[in-house]
């Protein structure tokens, strides 16, 4: 993506991040063309990246929004998000995050336990507003991925234990304003491999059937997101094929549409963050370069351990040794790891790659940094979508 632009990258201050918007544009087109005989409505995960000129994009392709806080529906209705393709789902919501949702129109809301299906009725009973209710299960299911990552682990906080349901069946009927329409089964995030989809799409039939004997009528099914990207150079990608199977199978048996989140993998491959060498040192004989970008633009290997494949943004001639890459902030575990890389220079520019999710929506102020800014680029046309924070920035909202 960047090799015709990268003179221009150059001359912009760094670190700050860079959006492909042909890339992005190229992963939702798989997604409809994988899932297109499977009745799935995709609800792009605001969580992942929520940069208004991408929600704008991504809203232009037909794909909803699928949001966690009022503030992420505040910039999805920004970006052009109609309300009635908002999913607004959460652990936990309070009365006036519900009360918010509402009055903008949003009529789809998980809830994951007893007290939040009560508040979900009461709220809507207050606006006058009828809205309809996803039951998110925990369906046991740990996944191949980070133990933070896996959300239907037995263990996690997420969703109702499934001997809970007969008291959802039971509570529901006696709504007037919230109707349940369908289960939420989201097993985790960035998995790479088919299996655990496929479990889950099957033990959704198994709560469909319990519902339709309860006389509750499903008529969705929301199996979340969680398809993995390939972070490490020659890692394999997920099959689709046989995922893609399993929904259609479940779709056509119980008549049912299906609801997908997806996230990373509609932005996470589509992203970078440029950042250049500042400083540089040795550890045990080892290269320790620092660089500008440290864990408030990219908390991820501080978090999980996440490895980002970094390379040098110009070719650079010599033999490949190992190195470290770190940031500069006061935290030792502000570093990116160890990779394969010619001698650098002070001032040479490195590109972080896979860095569109998870990224600047985690990002922080933390040891007084600013956030950095977001340029996106397509064919070619590089364009500032968000600037760079200013120091008033850091205390505009306190009061001294």
């Amino acid at each position: 993506m960047v090799s015709g632009i990268r003179g221009k990258l150059r001359k912009i201050e760094t670190p700050f991040y860079l959006y492909d918007e042909q890339s992005i544009l190229k992963n939702i087109a798989f997604l409809k063309d994988m899932f297109s005989e499977c009745r799935v409505r995709l609800f792009y995960a605001v969580k992942a990246n929520n940069a208004v000129s991408v929600l704008k994009l991504i809203n232009q392709e037909g794909v909803g929004a699928e949001v966690v806080s009022p503030g992420e529906i505040f910039v999805s209705k920004k970006a052009g998000f109609q309300s009635s393709e908002i999913l607004y789902n959460n652990v936990a919501k309070k009365k006036d995050e519900i009360l918010y949702a509402i009055k903008k129109g949003v009529r789809y809301f998980n809830f994951e336990a007893i007290d939040q299906a009560n508040l979900l009725e009461k709220c809507a009973r207050k606006a006058k507003k009828k809205i309809k209710l996803f039951v998110r299960i925990n369906p046991g299911i740990f996944s191949k991925t980070h133990s933070h990552l896996s959300t239907g682990a037995p263990l996690s906080k997420f969703g109702i234990e499934k001997k809970e349901l007969k008291r959802v069946a039971d509570l529901i009927k006696k709504f007037a304003y919230a109707e349940l329409v369908g289960i939420h089964s989201h097993i985790g995030s960035q998995i790479l491999a088919p299996a655990p989809f496929i479990r889950a799409a099957k033990n959704v039939m198994k709560i469909i059937d319990f519902f339709r004997k309860k006389q509750i009528e499903i008529r969705y099914i929301n199996l979340g997101g969680g398809f993995g990207i390939p972070y490490r150079p020659g890692e394999s990608r997920l099959d689709f094929v046989p995922i893609a199977d399993a929904y259609r199978k479940l779709a056509d048996s119980y008549g049912v549409s299906i609801f997908l989140e997806p996230g990373r993998c509609i932005v996470g491959e589509a992203g970078y963050i440029v950042t250049k060498v500042i400083s540089i040192k040795k550890r045990n004989g080892v290269k320790l370069y620092i660089v500008d970008a440290d864990m408030t633009e990219n908390p991820r290997p501080a978090i999980y351990r996440a490895y980002h494949h970094i390379e040098p943004l110009f070719s650079k001639q010599g033999r490949k040794q190992k190195s470290r890459i770190a940031g500069s902030l006061c935290e030792n575990s502000n570093e990116f790891g160890v990779y394969k890389l010619p001698s650098l220079k002070i001032g040479d520019m490195l590109l972080i790659h896979n860095s569109g999710a998870y990224t600047r929506t985690m990002g922080s102020n933390y040891n007084g940094r600013l956030l950095a800014p977001e340029y996106s680029v397509d064919r070619g046309r590089i364009r500032k979508i968000r600037s760079r924070q200013q120091f008033i920035n850091l205390i505009e909202n306190e009061r001294y």
